[in-house]
């Protein structure tokens, strides 16, 4: 009678856990609502093209469409991190960051002109990179004397 009663209790437990499991990911399948899925889709095909300015101006706009949305959304935590990943294929922006980094450990900040002449890349790429380390949080930028001075920042959001 014991080895029913456990039985049963058994079933019934991972009946539980079994329909916990299905409404948790059929919640999580509605979290990204499907004009973004798509606008990620489209970045991602761009990218799998090689068109990588095309996509790191892409992401900039959805960053800043983002941050249009209440503070409280749901949907902008899933959607950065979802583009952050993006980035993370990106040939330069990973590399950015980490020349960012690697400049400000040595010293507080790096000038804009500095890091163009350091990493061999394009003024307009590294800008690009630069806004969207910074909607990131992931270094702060701010002019002094005329020149724009960047520093590593110190809690990244993605």
């Amino acid at each position: 009678m014991d080895a029913h009663l456990f039985a049963a209790l058994g079933l019934l437990a991972l009946g539980m856990i079994a329909w916990q499991a299905w409404r948790e990911r059929a919640v999580e399948l509605r979290r990204i609502p499907s004009d973004w899925q798509l606008s990620i889709d489209r970045i991602a095909r761009g990218q799998a093209q090689g068109h990588h300015r095309q996509v790191r101006d892409s992401v900039l706009q959805a960053c800043l469409r983002l941050q249009q949305y209440p503070r409280k959304s749901h949907v902008v935590p899933h959607v950065r991190v979802r583009l952050a990943a993006l980035l993370q294929r990106d040939p330069l922006y990973p590399e950015l960051v980490r020349a960012i980094r690697a400049a400000c450990a040595s010293g507080a900040e790096i000038s804009e002109t500095s890091l163009c002449v350091s990493s061999n890349l394009l003024l307009e790429d590294v800008r690009q990179c630069m806004a969207l380390a910074e909607l990131f949080g992931q270094i702060e930028r701010h002019e002094r004397h005329g020149e724009l001075m960047i520093a590593a920042g110190l809690h990244p959001s993605a």
